[in-house]
């Protein structure tokens, strides 16, 4: 049985962004297969000896290096749109605070987000689209909802959930939005004091993966023949040795990928 293609969440304007989904740009999707394939060419001959075997190593590192760019770029736009919320919520809460409504709350927030980051930012790019939609007579809870699902982000749909609750009961929406960003401002700064001290893990990992690669080529240029050869034996050694080495770093970015 064929399993359905994925259809793309637009949003209630139609012109949304899905945060599921990333698409690089062709320079960026360039530079990945490009360090990929550099990397896995290097590393299979660095191992092997150079050949047609490692140009098929080399395709292999590009479509790996193109996986991994996906990912590394889709989790930086996504913490960039945590940060960015953020503001949006201080800047929503300050207006709050000097007695305007929800809709004009937003209309503000949206002039202050576009002098920070510019108008072709994610962030302004939603406030936008839940400014238009308050002004289509859209419901705010349900344009926030949207704007939560489509992010996929656990703060956001919190926020959005918190924000309908105490819309639909006429809640102190003021003090929601600034428990809200404090507890956003707290989370943020968690994350980086643990990502400081897994740096060290980190480092670490990456150093012990790349002295393989340093020490085979000094031991060649002494003439190790067990190093340098490639009967049936060495091979086989040298395979085992690339196998617990790729185990090693997948099992190292699990244990130093520390997340809330």
């Amino acid at each position: 049985m064929k399993s359905r293609k994925y259809k793309e969440n637009r949003g209630l304007t139609g012109r949304g962004t899905d945060y599921s989904v990333y698409r690089m740009t062709p320079v960026q999707a360039a530079a990945s297969a490009a360090a990929g394939g550099a990397g896995g060419a290097l590393a299979f001959s660095i191992f092997f000896g150079a050949g047609i075997p490692a140009a098929a190593a080399a395709a292999a590192g590009a479509a790996a290096g193109v996986k991994y760019g996906t990912k590394f770029f889709k989790e930086r736009r996504n913490s960039e749109l945590t940060m960015q919320f953020k503001d949006l919520l201080e800047s929503i809460a300050s207006s709050l605070s000097a007695g305007q409504n929800i809709p004009c709350s937003i209309e503000s927030a949206l002039t202050d987000l576009k002098q920070i980051y510019g108008d072709k930012s994610l962030i302004v790019k939603e406030t936008s689209a839940i400014a238009d939609g308050m002004r289509n007579n859209l419901n705010p809870e349900e344009l926030f909802g949207d704007f939560a699902l489509r992010s996929g982000q656990k703060d956001i749909r919190t926020f959005a959930e918190t924000f309908s609750v105490c819309n639909r009961s006429g809640g102190n929406m003021r003090d929601v939005i600034i428990r809200t960003t404090r507890i956003l401002s707290e989370k943020m700064q968690t994350e980086k004091e643990i990502s400081v001290i897994a740096s060290k893990g980190r480092n670490q990992l990456w150093l012990m993966t790349v002295m393989p690669f340093i020490i085979i080529p000094m031991l060649k240029t002494l003439g190790e023949d067990g190093v340098s050869g490639n009967n049936i034996i060495t091979v086989v050694v040298k395979a085992v040795g690339a196998v617990i080495i790729a185990g090693a770093v997948f099992a190292g970015k699990r244990i130093t990928d520390i997340r809330m």
